[in-house]
């Protein structure tokens, strides 16, 4: 999966405010300016809005993913450095199956501070062709994906991770785009739980 596939103007259709309500296929592409998040507590979010924003985080996470959960402290770490700077982070549940009820109280046990967005229709899944949980994708204002991939590289394999990462690929990312440098490593592999899509 290459850097092509993030950026692609597909991508951007998922901004658009009706993305829940109509096909993906008869909407326009749209700029990060338009996008309208509501999160499971029914307030609405509209980065872009914000002055202050310089970058957008989706990070794809499941209640039930041993390796989404395993991270949650990470996430929380980054969102309280990176918030400050004008870094939005938004985590996205692609579950047919989910509640709303569940992913709040999901999001308590695990002290979760960024907005929580139920994927029902796994809208934002096929546009950001995400593969598997935990799995972070960073945009600019302008609609350009510039990372997309893994939080760090703690686990090697699904079951299998290190005692300590050895890199720190999201942060990274995030650190390139705030001192105004390319991401040096724009897509990596992330290991977690299998998204599956339904048809």
């Amino acid at each position: 999966m290459q850097l092509l596939s993030c950026i692609s103007l597909t991508v951007l259709l998922l901004l658009s405010p009706t993305a829940w309500s109509q096909s993906t296929r008869k909407q326009s592409p749209l700029q990060l300016g338009n996008l309208r998040l509501m999160d499971v507590t029914g307030v609405v979010h509209e980065p872009a809005k914000s002055k202050g924003t310089v970058a957008v985080v989706f990070v794809y996470v499941d209640t039930t993913c041993p390796i989404a959960n395993f991270y949650q402290p990470s996430l929380r770490r980054l969102a309280r450095t990176f918030e400050a700077k004008g870094v939005r982070f938004f985590q996205i549940h692609p579950d047919p199956d989910g509640k709303k009820e569940d992913l709040a109280r999901h999001a308590r046990e695990f002290e979760v501070i960024s907005p929580v967005i139920l994927d029902n229709r796994q809208d934002y899944a096929r546009l950001h062709k995400a593969r598997v949980t935990p799995e972070a994708h960073v945009y600019l204002p302008n609609g350009t994906c510039v990372y997309r991939g893994r939080i760090d590289d703690t686990y090697t394999t699904y079951g299998k991770r290190r005692p300590k990462p050895t890199t720190h690929d999201l942060k990274d990312a995030l650190a390139a785009i705030l001192g105004g440098r390319k991401v040096t490593t724009p897509v990596t592999k992330a290991i977690g739980c299998q998204i599956l899509i339904e048809p």
